[in-house]
């Protein structure tokens, strides 16, 4: 666990972490920003971005191709769990807040005696029967 004691400027935003890896599976910025439904200069802006927030070029590029880095290549492994981690947390968090509360209730049968028994009225009264 990260204590209070480390600091860090570097903020991974997942939206980012999505684009670099589409970017790196690809190794083209056009067909990545394709899959992605976006433009290919934004694109181009968020990996730059990204590159500037981590301090290192991820990416060797030229007009005819891209190619990772040896530091793209260490994100995208670590990209690809931190992503997947991000979205079993979601879906954690939302099956946690869709749960509905459970009532259990239970007795013994050994001990049970029609003489001994309350029962909650609908008003939250208590009646004995016996």
């Amino acid at each position: 666990m990260i204590g209070p004691e480390v600091v860090s400027d570097v903020d991974f935003d997942l939206r980012r972490l999505r684009y670099f890896v589409a970017v790196a599976e690809e190794l083209h910025f056009g067909r990545a920003a394709a899959r992605l439904h976006i433009a290919q200069p934004a694109l181009s802006r968020q990996i730059r971005a990204l590159e500037d927030a981590l301090r290192t070029a991820l990416f060797v590029r030229d007009r005819r191709t891209t190619v990772l880095t040896a530091a793209g290549e260490q994100l995208l492994a670590d990209a690809r769990d931190l992503l997947a981690a991000a979205e079993a947390a979601h879906r954690r968090v939302t099956a946690a807040a869709e749960a509905k509360p459970v009532l259990t209730v239970g007795f013994m049968p050994a001990s049970w005696s029609p003489r001994r028994c309350e029962c909650w009225s609908a008003t939250g009264r208590t009646s004995a029967s016996g």
